[in-house]
Protein backbone atom coordinates (compact mmCIF):
# COMPACT_ATOMS: atom_id res chain seq x y z
CA UNK A 1 0.00 0.00 0.00
CA UNK A 2 2.84 2.40 0.84
CA UNK A 3 4.56 1.77 -2.51
CA UNK A 4 1.28 2.33 -4.36
CA UNK A 5 0.62 5.55 -2.45
CA UNK A 6 4.10 6.91 -3.20
CA UNK A 7 3.74 6.06 -6.90
CA UNK A 8 0.37 7.83 -6.98
CA UNK A 9 1.82 10.88 -5.23
CA UNK A 10 4.65 11.13 -7.78
CA UNK A 11 2.27 10.74 -10.71
CA UNK A 12 -0.02 13.45 -9.37
CA UNK A 13 2.91 15.75 -8.54
CA UNK A 14 4.12 15.55 -12.13
CA UNK A 15 0.76 16.98 -13.17
CA UNK A 16 0.64 19.66 -10.51
CA UNK A 17 -1.55 17.91 -7.94
CA UNK A 18 -0.99 16.55 -4.48
CA UNK A 19 -2.75 14.31 -1.98
CA UNK A 20 -4.07 16.12 1.08
CA UNK A 21 -6.49 15.35 3.89
CA UNK A 22 -10.03 16.63 3.49
CA UNK A 23 -10.59 17.03 7.23
CA UNK A 24 -8.83 18.91 9.96
CA UNK A 25 -7.66 22.51 10.42
CA UNK A 26 -5.24 22.51 7.46
CA UNK A 27 -7.51 21.20 4.71
CA UNK A 28 -7.38 22.95 1.35
CA UNK A 29 -9.98 25.58 0.58
CA UNK A 30 -12.59 24.13 -1.84
CA UNK A 31 -12.54 25.86 -5.23
CA UNK A 32 -16.34 26.18 -5.33
CA UNK A 33 -19.27 26.19 -2.94
CA UNK A 34 -20.40 28.15 0.09
CA UNK A 35 -17.04 28.36 1.87
CA UNK A 36 -15.27 29.61 -1.21
CA UNK A 37 -18.05 32.13 -1.83
CA UNK A 38 -17.50 33.48 1.66
CA UNK A 39 -13.77 33.71 0.99
CA UNK A 40 -14.37 35.67 -2.24
CA UNK A 41 -16.67 38.05 -0.41
CA UNK A 42 -14.05 38.60 2.28
CA UNK A 43 -11.28 39.32 -0.25
CA UNK A 44 -13.48 41.79 -2.12
CA UNK A 45 -14.41 43.61 1.07
CA UNK A 46 -10.77 43.70 2.23
CA UNK A 47 -9.57 45.05 -1.11
CA UNK A 48 -12.23 47.77 -1.08
CA UNK A 49 -11.24 48.88 2.42
CA UNK A 50 -7.57 48.94 1.40
CA UNK A 51 -8.37 51.03 -1.69
CA UNK A 52 -10.33 53.48 0.46
CA UNK A 53 -7.17 53.93 2.57
CA UNK A 54 -5.08 54.70 -0.52
CA UNK A 55 -3.68 51.27 -1.42
CA UNK A 56 -3.22 50.37 -5.07
CA UNK A 57 -4.83 46.96 -5.62
CA UNK A 58 -5.87 46.23 -9.22
CA UNK A 59 -9.19 44.48 -9.71
CA UNK A 60 -8.84 40.75 -10.46
CA UNK A 61 -11.39 37.97 -10.88
CA UNK A 62 -8.72 35.27 -10.62
CA UNK A 63 -6.97 36.52 -7.46
CA UNK A 64 -9.38 34.96 -4.90
CA UNK A 65 -8.95 31.49 -6.41
CA UNK A 66 -5.16 31.81 -6.36
CA UNK A 67 -5.19 33.15 -2.79
CA UNK A 68 -7.32 30.20 -1.68
CA UNK A 69 -4.76 27.75 -3.08
CA UNK A 70 -1.76 29.22 -1.23
CA UNK A 71 0.27 26.91 0.98
CA UNK A 72 2.77 28.39 3.41
CA UNK A 73 1.93 32.00 2.49
CA UNK A 74 -1.00 33.55 4.33
CA UNK A 75 -3.47 35.61 2.25
CA UNK A 76 -2.71 38.55 4.57
CA UNK A 77 0.96 38.32 3.56
CA UNK A 78 0.06 37.73 -0.08
CA UNK A 79 -1.71 41.10 -0.20
CA UNK A 80 1.60 42.77 0.63
CA UNK A 81 2.99 41.07 -2.48
CA UNK A 82 -0.02 42.19 -4.53
CA UNK A 83 0.32 45.81 -3.42
CA UNK A 84 4.09 45.83 -3.93
CA UNK A 85 3.77 44.39 -7.44
CA UNK A 86 1.25 47.11 -8.29
CA UNK A 87 3.61 49.80 -6.95
CA UNK A 88 6.63 48.61 -8.93
CA UNK A 89 4.75 48.46 -12.21
CA UNK A 90 6.65 51.53 -13.43
CA UNK A 91 10.02 50.50 -12.00
CA UNK A 92 12.42 49.03 -14.51
CA UNK A 93 13.17 45.36 -14.10
CA UNK A 94 11.93 41.80 -13.96
CA UNK A 95 10.33 39.97 -11.03
CA UNK A 96 11.95 37.18 -8.97
CA UNK A 97 10.86 34.52 -6.52
CA UNK A 98 13.56 32.75 -4.53
CA UNK A 99 12.28 29.45 -3.12
CA UNK A 100 9.12 28.48 -5.01
CA UNK A 101 7.93 25.27 -3.22
CA UNK A 102 4.77 23.99 -4.96
CA UNK A 103 4.50 27.04 -7.19
CA UNK A 104 1.27 28.42 -5.73
CA UNK A 105 2.82 31.80 -4.89
CA UNK A 106 4.54 31.73 -8.30
CA UNK A 107 1.11 31.45 -9.96
CA UNK A 108 -0.21 34.38 -7.91
CA UNK A 109 2.78 36.57 -8.77
CA UNK A 110 2.52 35.60 -12.44
CA UNK A 111 -1.14 36.57 -12.49
CA UNK A 112 -0.40 39.94 -10.92
CA UNK A 113 2.25 40.81 -13.54
CA UNK A 114 0.34 39.38 -16.49
CA UNK A 115 -0.29 42.89 -17.84
CA UNK A 116 3.13 44.34 -16.92
CA UNK A 117 4.29 44.50 -20.52
CA UNK A 118 7.03 41.96 -21.18
CA UNK A 119 8.19 41.62 -17.55
CA UNK A 120 9.85 38.23 -17.01
CA UNK A 121 9.30 36.10 -13.90
CA UNK A 122 12.50 34.44 -12.61
CA UNK A 123 11.98 31.42 -10.34
CA UNK A 124 14.87 30.14 -8.21
CA UNK A 125 14.83 26.76 -6.45
CA UNK A 126 17.03 23.70 -6.02
CA UNK A 127 13.94 21.42 -6.09
CA UNK A 128 15.84 19.27 -3.59
CA UNK A 129 14.32 20.66 -0.40
CA UNK A 130 15.95 22.82 2.26
CA UNK A 131 19.77 22.84 2.38
CA UNK A 132 21.75 22.11 5.51
CA UNK A 133 21.54 25.02 7.97
CA UNK A 134 24.58 27.12 8.91
CA UNK A 135 25.78 28.11 12.37
CA UNK A 136 23.73 31.30 11.96
CA UNK A 137 20.51 29.29 11.86
CA UNK A 138 19.00 28.45 15.22
CA UNK A 139 15.61 26.77 15.45
CA UNK A 140 13.04 29.33 16.57
CA UNK A 141 9.74 27.69 15.61
CA UNK A 142 9.67 23.92 15.15
CA UNK A 143 6.92 23.93 12.50
CA UNK A 144 6.94 20.18 11.84
CA UNK A 145 8.02 19.07 15.33
CA UNK A 146 11.26 17.53 14.02
CA UNK A 147 13.22 18.39 17.15
CA UNK A 148 16.20 20.16 15.57
CA UNK A 149 16.91 22.50 12.69
CA UNK A 150 19.35 19.99 11.20
CA UNK A 151 16.44 17.59 10.71
CA UNK A 152 14.84 19.98 8.22
CA UNK A 153 17.59 19.49 5.62
CA UNK A 154 16.02 17.95 2.52
CA UNK A 155 12.43 18.63 3.60
CA UNK A 156 9.91 20.77 1.67
CA UNK A 157 11.02 19.33 -1.67
CA UNK A 158 8.68 19.61 -4.64
CA UNK A 159 9.30 18.69 -8.29
CA UNK A 160 9.97 21.35 -10.91
CA UNK A 161 7.14 19.86 -12.99
CA UNK A 162 4.64 20.85 -10.30
CA UNK A 163 5.69 24.51 -10.55
CA UNK A 164 5.56 24.48 -14.35
CA UNK A 165 2.11 22.91 -14.31
CA UNK A 166 0.84 25.61 -11.94
CA UNK A 167 2.00 28.31 -14.36
CA UNK A 168 0.61 26.43 -17.36
CA UNK A 169 -2.77 26.13 -15.64
CA UNK A 170 -2.74 29.88 -14.98
CA UNK A 171 -2.23 30.62 -18.66
CA UNK A 172 0.91 32.65 -18.04
CA UNK A 173 2.98 32.78 -21.27
CA UNK A 174 5.82 30.20 -21.18
CA UNK A 175 8.17 32.70 -22.79
CA UNK A 176 7.80 35.10 -19.87
CA UNK A 177 9.23 32.95 -17.09
CA UNK A 178 12.61 31.34 -16.46
CA UNK A 179 13.29 28.53 -13.98
CA UNK A 180 16.74 28.72 -12.37
CA UNK A 181 17.35 25.24 -10.96
CA UNK A 182 20.10 24.79 -8.38
CA UNK A 183 21.51 26.19 -5.16
CA UNK A 184 21.71 29.99 -5.18
CA UNK A 185 25.42 30.03 -4.25
CA UNK A 186 26.16 28.14 -7.47
CA UNK A 187 23.67 29.89 -9.72
CA UNK A 188 25.09 33.31 -8.89
CA UNK A 189 28.41 32.31 -10.45
CA UNK A 190 27.33 30.00 -13.27
CA UNK A 191 23.85 30.95 -14.53
CA UNK A 192 24.04 33.09 -17.67
CA UNK A 193 20.30 33.88 -17.66
CA UNK A 194 20.15 35.85 -14.40
CA UNK A 195 18.10 39.06 -14.58
CA UNK A 196 20.09 42.26 -15.20
CA UNK A 197 17.49 44.48 -13.54
CA UNK A 198 14.89 43.57 -10.89
CA UNK A 199 11.89 45.61 -9.72
CA UNK A 200 10.44 43.11 -7.22
CA UNK A 201 11.62 39.97 -5.42
CA UNK A 202 9.97 37.57 -3.01
CA UNK A 203 12.60 35.76 -0.97
CA UNK A 204 11.63 32.57 0.86
CA UNK A 205 14.88 30.70 1.48
CA UNK A 206 14.32 29.98 5.21
CA UNK A 207 18.01 30.02 6.15
CA UNK A 208 20.74 32.61 6.64
CA UNK A 209 23.27 31.84 3.90
CA UNK A 210 20.97 31.64 0.86
CA UNK A 211 19.08 34.70 2.10
CA UNK A 212 22.32 36.66 2.46
CA UNK A 213 23.54 35.66 -1.00
CA UNK A 214 20.22 36.52 -2.65
CA UNK A 215 20.07 39.93 -0.96
CA UNK A 216 23.61 40.77 -2.05
CA UNK A 217 22.77 39.77 -5.62
CA UNK A 218 19.57 41.82 -5.60
CA UNK A 219 21.45 44.87 -4.39
CA UNK A 220 23.44 44.82 -7.64
CA UNK A 221 20.34 44.67 -9.89
CA UNK A 222 17.74 46.85 -8.15
CA UNK A 223 17.20 50.62 -8.31
CA UNK A 224 15.14 53.21 -6.46
CA UNK A 225 11.56 52.03 -5.92
CA UNK A 226 12.29 48.30 -6.10
CA UNK A 227 10.74 46.12 -3.39
CA UNK A 228 12.11 42.97 -1.75
CA UNK A 229 9.84 40.92 0.53
CA UNK A 230 11.71 38.46 2.77
CA UNK A 231 9.59 35.67 4.24
CA UNK A 232 10.16 33.95 7.62
CA UNK A 233 11.62 37.07 9.21
CA UNK A 234 11.95 36.18 12.92
CA UNK A 235 10.20 32.85 12.34
CA UNK A 236 11.33 29.20 12.01
CA UNK A 237 15.06 29.96 11.75
CA UNK A 238 16.90 32.94 13.19
CA UNK A 239 18.85 33.11 9.91
CA UNK A 240 16.62 35.24 7.64
CA UNK A 241 16.19 37.99 10.25
CA UNK A 242 19.93 38.08 10.90
CA UNK A 243 20.67 38.24 7.16
CA UNK A 244 18.15 41.06 6.60
CA UNK A 245 19.28 43.10 9.61
CA UNK A 246 22.95 42.82 8.64
CA UNK A 247 22.17 43.71 5.01
CA UNK A 248 20.12 46.81 5.84
CA UNK A 249 22.68 48.01 8.39
CA UNK A 250 25.62 47.48 6.03
CA UNK A 251 23.95 49.35 3.18
CA UNK A 252 23.02 52.25 5.51
CA UNK A 253 26.61 53.30 6.24
CA UNK A 254 25.87 56.66 4.58
CA UNK A 255 22.40 57.69 3.38
CA UNK A 256 19.81 54.95 4.09
CA UNK A 257 19.49 52.76 1.00
CA UNK A 258 16.60 50.58 2.14
CA UNK A 259 13.50 51.25 4.18
CA UNK A 260 12.73 48.13 6.21
CA UNK A 261 9.14 47.62 7.33
CA UNK A 262 8.11 44.65 9.47
CA UNK A 263 4.32 44.31 9.67
CA UNK A 264 2.41 43.14 12.72
CA UNK A 265 2.95 39.39 13.18
CA UNK A 266 -0.78 38.81 12.69
CA UNK A 267 -0.18 39.45 8.98
CA UNK A 268 2.61 36.86 8.89
CA UNK A 269 6.34 36.83 9.55
CA UNK A 270 8.16 38.82 6.88
CA UNK A 271 10.02 42.05 6.16
CA UNK A 272 9.42 44.49 3.31
CA UNK A 273 12.51 46.27 1.97
CA UNK A 274 11.96 49.26 -0.30
CA UNK A 275 14.98 50.66 -2.10
CA UNK A 276 15.25 54.39 -1.45
CA UNK A 277 18.46 55.21 -3.32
Amino acid sequence: MTILKEALKKALAARGYEISRTTGPHRSMPPTGLLYGNFVNLTQAYEQRRRESGAVIPASDTRPRLLARLRGTLPSEAYFLVEALARVGRVEGDVCEFGVAQGETSALIADEIRHHGDTVLHLFDSFEGLPAPSVEDELKDDMCALGSIEAYAGTMSFPESMVRSRLAASGFPPGRYVVHKGLIERLIHSDTTLPHRVSFAYLDFDFYEPTRIALEFLHTVTTRGAVIVVDDYDFFSTGPKKAVDEFVKREASGEPVYECMVPDARYGHFAVLTRMA
